[in-house]
């Protein structure tokens, strides 16, 4: 189970390297990152309620309660350490982003430990959140290069998003292991966890990011076609 776990987490990694080449060459306009942004929080979204939520529920409400807390807790405070070191960057600084660039470590990371979980839980919700993650990584991977300063080069541009997405393949490997043959209870707590970081990156990342490029109908409609194709899907592979 551990090599599958990380050579599937080898797919988000993989788009995550797209997306920074593809920032390098030609980051894409306004509107058509609004469109992106809309189809990524349907698929985060989607991951969220149909793989990692029905594990949970079919446990004592305890076990929810949990891993949601610990969830929105971990999340926040790293929106907050994220927050606070932006706010120290001098304009002179860093071409790469730091406060950015620790939130999307952490969020890689977390992604991978939950994708771990998800290979522990079962090899078809593994696959299903490959998926998930590597349609997130292609925005993400756009929006942390597309926020380097001026002074940042093209190699660093194109390469920042994959090197960073290495902590998933870390991630992934710790989550097998670890939650391998744990509890259902456990298992079920590290899932609800994962829930709250994949609804917070789809309501409070990709969806208020979404916005501020620019409204448009078209690209609140991507939200719901990202949500129906991780769908069906799922009842493909399953």
């Amino acid at each position: 189970m551990l090599l599958r776990a990380v050579l599937f987490s080898l797919i988000p990694v993989a788009a995550a390297g797209v997306s920074g080449v593809v920032a390098a060459i030609r980051p894409p306009g306004r509107r058509v990152t609004s469109g992106i942004q809309h189809f990524a929080a349907g698929v985060v979204f989607a991951a969220a309620a149909i793989e990692l939520l029905p594990g949970v529920l079919r446990q004592q409400p305890w076990v929810a309660i949990a891993g949601f807390a610990a969830g929105i807790v971990v999340m926040f405070a790293f929106r907050a350490l994220s927050t606070a070191l932006e706010r120290r960057r001098h304009p002179d600084g860093p071409a790469l982003p730091i406060g950015l660039a620790v939130a999307t470590g952490v969020d890689f990371a977390v992604d991978g430990l939950v994708l771990g979980a998800g290979f522990a839980a079962g090899s078809t919700t593994g696959v299903l959140l490959s998926i998930a993650l590597a349609v997130e990584y292609l925005f993400v991977g756009l929006s942390l290069s597309g926020t380097m300063s001026g002074a940042a080069s093209r190699t660093l541009t194109a390469t920042a998003p994959a090197a960073l997405s290495l902590l998933t393949v870390a991630g992934t490997a710790v989550g097998a292991v670890l939650l391998a043959g744990v509890s259902p209870q456990l298992l079920a707590g590290v899932l609800a966890f994962g829930a709250v970081a994949f609804m917070y990156l789809a309501t409070e990342e990709l969806l208020v990011e979404a916005h501020e490029q620019g409204e448009t109908a078209l690209g609140s409609v991507g939200f719901f076609v990202g949500f129906l194709i991780y769908l069906l899907l799922d009842e493909l592979i399953s």
